[in-house]
């Protein structure tokens, strides 16, 4: 397959409709100059540097990708500067990273293409004017400190000034964006501080939904009274009531432009947009005309799958069901029945970080900033496969499941994270045909999948944390063998197995010789040290899956079910007492190691429990005691 070259899109979020239209545009571009697209976006955008949004933010991590070779950065999608100035640090710590700002010319050191607003501002004032004769018509813009906001001005101008109109300065208002400067706008109407005037083409839809509403409840009827538009077509101017007349902003052709200038940053080469301007007028009620319905019906059909997802999302309990599980295995496949519920995507997959899940003492210890080398496609679905997909390497940016042939590819990429503790990512590619990102359900499922992670994360390393607890509850702290507990809680299960199975029963007590000697005449660490070494000569009979226990202080048992020969208490001897006699002529110790044993061995079926065979091996070790005592003399 061939290796192309990726752009990156560096956008804050992804939901709108004016935002789907700069990303169709530049992807449709990317594609026609034969660029793999990564989108590169968040659900979360807070002004505080929290864990959690520091981990949403490692995605961002990836520009350092040697195959993204630019970007296009969406300025305006990050309405919080703190994240947007955390982003541009980190562009700007790549001196080599090409860059291109979407409508904003005002970041030093970056090229930026802005939307054309003013010819397509003065396309909604011309609406006003040639469909419904108004003349008298003002103008409500955003800041006059923003580009955008005068350039919206200049297009109501050059409408007014092209069909003769005079523009008066009390006609012209810079105000925001948002609903502060509508709502002061309706009540001047109202109090009749301010001439109402024909008509009011305001610089965006927020304003416009806004001052209409402002108007109604001030008793101004809209648009008998006064007409409205708005600009740059939101959802809001749509679902109003009145809908809003509005206009779209030419963000396909913009987005296109963006990839071009690009294009020539990289290689050199002049490029012109295949995409041609792509304003839009969008007609409402709110200046006389008719709504219309056929855009409304398709805009509002996203937003009814939208609120029909995530409806489906909280029927179907995925949150409890993913809750529910008890092993990440079950997870998995749990969420593969739920992919159905991501709408419209040709590919989809979880990527997670190889060892996402490594158990450490120190919890504190993870990944937070980047993504290990080794990855692995935690699931996939492409088509009508989906599963476990493979392991790659997070150099390669996009998993092996996103492609299916030798063509560009456009992927959505967010962070699967806790709190700033980075699992790995989720890589989305949608049809080709680029409809409106569904935001708010995919960030509940992505949701999901990141507390469900975290949940088995816990889940796992309580029950490995329980096991090691339990383990050392059976195991004796100074030679590691088997405690008195231990050896409770597995005498009977072996002592069955050797009856059941008609296996030999083995048991062997032994006894460390001569230890109260040894710590009277050089000390209990040495003592210790006596116990260890004979711990470690017993271990050496345990080749057939025998327990090893430490009974008391200078005691052990050993016992298992296997097909002995009647061979074995002599072999079993003999490594005793092969260990012991390396470890003696090799310590330097002014005493020797050494252990008195007795051995039991015989088909369990005549014996009522092991505690019979037990006493047997026990009376043989204090007879062989009492023998190699009387040898030593």
């Amino acid at each position: 397959m061939k290796k192309r070259k990726t752009l990156a899109v560096l956008i804050g979020t992804t939901n709108g409709f004016f935002r789907s239209k700069c990303l169709s545009g530049i992807i449709k571009q990317a594609y026609a100059l034969d660029y793999n697209v990564a989108i590169f976006s968040l659900f979360t955008m807070m002004g505080e540097e929290t864990k959690h949004q520091l981990g949403e933010e490692n995605i961002y991590s990836f520009l350092h990708n040697e195959d993204i070779v630019g970007g296009v950065f969406v300025d305006y999608s990050f309405w919080e500067d703190r994240c947007r100035q955390r982003i541009m640090k980190l562009v700007r710590s790549m001196p080599d990273f090409k860059m291109v700002i979407f409508d904003n010319k005002g970041i030093p050191d970056y090229e930026g293409v802005v939307s054309n607003d003013r010819r397509g501002f003065a396309q909604m004032v011309d609406h006003l004017i040639e469909e419904h004769g108004f003349k008298d018509i003002m103008c409500l813009s955003g800041g006059a400190e923003f580009p955008v906001s005068v350039d919206r001005m200049n297009g109501y101008i050059d409408s007014m000034t092209r069909h003769g109109i005079e523009v008066r300065e009390e006609n012209k208002i810079f105000g925001d964006f948002w609903t502060q400067a509508a709502t002061a706008l309706a009540a001047e109407f109202a109090s009749g501080e301010r001439r109402i005037p024909e008509a009011v083409a305001c610089g965006n839809d927020k304003s416009a939904v806004t001052l209409v509403n402002e108007l109604i409840k001030n008793g101004i009827r809209v648009p008998e009274d006064i007409a409205v538009t708005g600009y740059d077509m939101s959802g809001d101017s749509m679902t109003n009531d009145p809908s809003v007349t509005t206009c779209t902003r030419p963000d396909i052709y913009t987005g296109a432009l963006c990839v071009c200038k690009l294009h020539k940053m990289i290689t050199g080469e002049d490029v012109l947009p295949d995409e041609k301007d792509d304003i839009f007028f969008v007609s409402g009620e709110s200046c006389g005309c008719h709504r219309d319905v056929a855009f409304a019906h398709r805009y509002n059909e996203i937003d009814r799958l939208e609120v029909e997802t995530e409806g489906q999302l909280r029927l179907r309990c995925i949150q409890e069901s993913l809750m529910a599980v008890d092993t990440y295995e079950e997870m998995i496949e749990t969420l593969l029945g739920f992919l159905d519920l991501i709408r419209g995507y040709s590919a989809v997959a979880i990527c997670l970080n190889k060892d996402w899940n490594l158990f450490r003492e120190d919890d504190s210890e993870y990944i937070r900033s980047g993504y290990q080398e080794d990855m692995y496609e935690a699931l996939y679905s492409h088509g009508e496969k989906r599963g476990r997909g493979e392991s790659f390497k997070s150099s390669d940016l996009f998993p092996p499941s996103m492609f299916d042939g030798d063509r560009p590819i456009a992927c959505y990429f967010n962070a699967v994270h806790f709190e700033d503790r980075c699992f790995g990512y989720q890589v989305v590619r949608f049809s080709d045909e680029l409809n409106r990102f569904p935001e708010d359900a995919y960030h509940s499922w992505i949701s999901a999948v990141c507390v469900s992670l975290e949940y088995i994360r816990m889940q796992e390393r309580m029950r490995l944390m329980y096991n090691r607890a339990f383990a050392s509850s059976i195991r004796d702290a100074m030679t590691g063998l088997y405690n008195r507990q231990g050896y409770e809680m597995y005498c009977t299960q072996v002592f069955e197995a050797a009856r059941d199975r008609h296996l030999r029963l083995l048991v062997i007590v032994a006894d460390l010789d001569d230890l109260k000697k040894i710590n009277d005449q050089f000390g209990h660490v040495e003592g210790d040290n006596a116990i260890t070494v004979a711990a470690r000569a017993l271990q050496t009979c345990c080749g057939n899956g025998e327990y090893c226990v430490r009974s008391g202080g200078d005691e052990f048992i050993i016992f298992g079910a296997y097909d002995y020969d009647n061979a074995v208490p002599i072999f079993y001897r003999s490594r005793i007492d092969g260990y012991l006699a390396r470890y003696n002529s090799a310590s330097e110790k002014p005493y020797t190691v050494g252990v008195s044993a007795g051995f039991f061995i015989d088909y369990a079926d005549s014996y009522a429990n092991i505690d019979e065979c037990l006493k047997i091996a026990d009376e043989r070790m204090y007879a062989n005691k009492v023998s190699r005592k009387k040898g030593r003399r």
